[in-house]
């Protein structure tokens, strides 16, 4: 299989695309939701890609431009298999495999879908990197329940594969909303709430209801009483003092171009790659 076989093409993301070879971040859209009990969140990376569009280059906190600087490719979106986890967790792998086999320095970022599309990614990169993995999980829900109706896997138990494994940190941000089950795993697995200085590789998957709703109302379960934007950026510039090695921003429910919620994600995308630039460790250096 090669990459273009597997992928769906989307209209041109950046105004100047690169070959996978050539470029710096890599873009790849999961529109996987089947196990979504709220929102529909299948159209997320169409809708995250168009704020993506109109986003300016220039930052000027950081004084730089990310376009200008970094080499983009987008890929598209994988062709997931609609009600197979197991199928498209497969495609998932497979597709990460081939992208660093072209390109070992790229940085990966993923569109959702929900949030279950993060384990695969997460077992994906652990093989390829063969280090254990700080996984910083903005999130109002801790994903911890080891199975969902019967079913071990799901966007509500995804953490609970990464929390278990040794292969993995987590660390989980902005949770507000838990079943009483999940304490326990939190306690079992030593599960953080704050990231201290690591020497691991650092992974950032945002959950776009980490977010009060009012900022950002179209996701597949708000929670209210989250955080705001400002405190998620304050934050988020810390841990991009450490070594980030990939991002996905999930569970946009947005329905239509330019709503709140995928101007927000769009942003993030801008402030993840500016911050890592800037990052002392950043591999752009």
């Amino acid at each position: 299989m090669t990459l273009q076989t597997d992928m769906l093409y989307t209209r041109k993301t950046f105004f100047y695309e690169y070959p996978l070879e050539e470029a710096d971040v890599v873009l790849v859209g999961v529109p996987f939701d089947s196990t979504e009990i709220g929102f529909p969140v299948r159209f997320g990376p169409l809708f995250l890609r168009e704020a993506i569009k109109n986003l300016p280059g220039w930052d000027p906190e950081l004084r730089i431009n990310i376009f200008e600087k970094l080499k983009f490719c987008d890929l598209g979106d994988i062709e997931v298999v609609p009600g197979s986890w197991r199928a498209t967790q497969n495609i998932i792998k497979d597709t990460i495999r081939d992208i660093f086999s072209k390109n070992p320095r790229i940085f990966p970022v993923f569109l959702g879908g929900e949030h279950l599309i993060t384990l695969g990614i997460l077992q994906s990169l652990s093989e390829i990197l063969k280090e254990r993995i700080t996984v910083i999980q903005f999130d109002a829900h801790r994903d911890l329940m080891s199975e969902w109706m019967g079913e071990k896997y799901s966007h509500i138990t995804w953490a609970y594969h990464i929390a278990k494994s040794p292969e993995f940190e987590l660390v989980q941000i902005g949770c507000r909303s838990w079943d009483k089950s999940e304490e326990n795993v939190l306690k079992k697995f030593a599960v953080k709430e704050k990231l201290e200085k690591t020497e691991n590789p650092v992974y950032i998957t945002v959950d776009l209801d980490v977010f009060d709703p009012k900022h950002a109302p179209e996701v597949g379960t708000p929670e209210p009483m989250g955080i705001t934007p400002k405190e998620f950026f304050s934050c988020l510039k810390k841990i991009c003092k450490n070594r980030i090695i990939g991002l996905d921003i999930v569970e946009c429910a947005s329905q239509r171009v330019n709503t709140q919620t995928a101007l927000l994600g769009a942003y993030i995308f801008k402030k993840v790659l500016g911050y890592n630039i800037c990052s002392k460790n950043s591999k752009w250096k």
